[in-house]
């Protein structure tokens, strides 16, 4: 079944494979490309046949340049912290999606567009490609729950090299940190990809469900109502905040921002 949409939608067998189609604008992730991604999960949950999600992104640029910017709200910062957010939304059903996702990252992977991968269950990726998480740089502040994947993914250092920083690292230092699982050429990355799709559609249902179950629960940390207030009083500050206008304003002219901190 295709949709000829933001989301191309292709079941084969008891692979499914869902496309961000906006090659055009590298992939960038809209509200309604989120909720759709949402919906399909949600209606391949109820069915019997799926057992191996594939995200990938349309072209050979972008698996999916990040957040569309012109689709940020006046309180998308507050929104994305109490879960009230199509991204929100979407990285929770990927998250509770009983089976195997694998993001298929056939090219660069910024801000949301990596947390995406991120929150699925594998990644694999071209050897040619970047992936960096640049919030920092255009004064906004991530969602603890987003940190909180890439700290239980590859530790405390590699976030902080990743947030702070903000320079995106090649998919060579990305395998080499954990950030991804498998790096193979351009030519090899779909054969590849659904070699593990498939390995992984034959393994046992009920296995494959209770042990994703498992890895998700023993992952869990608690963050107490204290933690919840800093860092909700913390994001308002910088959602209201000067620079972080400047930072939108700088993205959409293309140039530098100029963050008095403030």
């Amino acid at each position: 079944m295709v949709h000829e949409q933001e989301l191309i939608v292709e079941e084969k067998g008891t692979i499914c494979t869902l496309t961000f189609n906006r090659p055009e604008k590298r992939n960038l992730l809209t509200p309604s490309m989120l909720l759709e991604l949402s919906e399909q999960l949600d209606r391949l949950r109820d069915g019997k046949k799926v057992r191996c999600v594939v995200i990938r992104g349309s072209g050979e640029k972008a698996f999916s340049s990040g957040y569309d910017i012109n689709a940020i709200g006046e309180n998308d910062m507050i929104r994305h912290h109490e879960g009230d957010h199509p991204l929100g939304r979407a990285l929770r059903t990927i998250e509770s999606f009983p089976y195997p996702v694998i993001a298929m990252m056939n090219g660069h992977a910024f801000g949301a567009g990596l947390e995406v991968a991120v929150t699925c269950d594998l990644r694999t990726t071209v050897e040619d490609c970047l992936l960096g998480m640049p919030p920092a740089k255009l004064g906004v502040v991530y969602s603890y729950s987003g940190i909180k994947k890439f700290l239980d993914l590859i530790g405390p250092g590699y976030t902080k090299e990743l947030f702070l920083v903000g320079r995106p690292i090649s998919s060579e230092r990305a395998w080499e940190i954990g950030l991804v699982n498998f790096m193979v050429p351009r030519e090899e990355l779909e054969e590849f990809t659904y070699g593990i799709a498939n390995e992984i559609a034959e393994n046992a249902p009920l296995s494959l469900k209770t042990l994703k179950e498992i890895t998700k629960t023993l992952e869990k940390r608690t963050i107490s109502t204290e933690d919840e207030k800093l860092i909700r009083q913390m994001t308002t500050e910088v959602q209201n905040s000067q620079d972080y206008k400047e930072g939108q304003k700088a993205f959409a002219e293309k140039r530098k921002p100029e963050f008095k901190g403030e």
